[in-house]
């Protein structure tokens, strides 16, 4: 660019920065000038020309628009939120009203299974009774397998896990189910002592992402654990 067009266009910018001045200082200025408002043309998108006051009302129609999704967006998430809600004091009222330790089981997987929508759920407890390891073992696993490593970090900081689990963890936690699983929730159950992993699963890899909160699911957790306590002391 040549010293002349550089010092053209400095010239340019100099005096839009003084007409947006001008406008900041007197915003008035169009209402006292409705002829020149309606003069006013502003190029658009489509390649025409059109007036300032149609240019406006298009804006406020994108900035309405906008809104309008977002505003939709929050209610989506109240309404989950409400339902989630729902669920967790469900799933309290049934505990409380649990018999055995079939029972709880039964209870949780129904109520996490429909409401969260899994294609699987699983519960797995932890134990050193070889009663319980040889009788149920299906539902019961040796605390001291090396398996259990891979959810250490889990069961000490009693953080739920929601997203894509390693090969090595669906295959513990889902058995000959684990090459379906496209996405996966693991809550911790911890009370006292660590008590075992509720595992929930979905072909869709979108279903559990890691963008999901996992408050729910650590609160699902604690009430859970509570209810296993009680029975598994018995």
């Amino acid at each position: 660019m040549s010293t002349q067009a550089q010092k053209k266009q400095q010239e340019t910018l100099d005096t839009e920065q003084q007409l947006l001045e001008l406008l900041k200082d007197y915003p008035d200025i169009l209402v006292r000038n409705p002829a020149l408002l309606a003069e006013l043309e502003v190029p658009h998108e489509s390649g025409q020309a059109i007036s300032l006051i149609e240019r406006q009302v298009g804006v406020l129609r994108d900035k309405l628009r906008a809104s309008d999704k977002r505003l939709r967006e929050l209610m989506d998430i109240a309404r989950g939120n409400e339902r989630l809600a729902e669920s967790r004091h469900r799933l309290a009222i049934n505990l409380l009203g649990s018999h055995d330790l079939e029972d709880v089981i039964s209870i949780v997987l129904d109520e996490l299974g429909n409401e969260l929508g899994a294609d699987f759920a699983v519960v797995r407890l932890l134990t050193d009774d070889n009663d319980r390891l040889n009788n149920k073992p299906e539902l019961f696993i040796d605390k001291n397998t090396e398996e259990l490593k891979a959810f250490s970090t889990m069961l000490d900081n009693r953080k739920s896990l929601c997203g894509h689990c390693t090969k090595e963890q669906n295959d513990f936690l889902f058995g000959e189910d684990a090459d379906q699983i496209g996405s996966a929730a693991v809550i911790p159950m911890v009370a006292g002592a660590k008590l075992g992993l509720l595992g929930l699963g979905s072909t869709d890899e979108r279903r559990f992402s890691i963008a999901m909160g996992t408050e729910f699911l650590t609160q699902i957790g604690e009430l859970v654990s509570a209810a296993l306590a009680v029975h598994l002391e018995a």
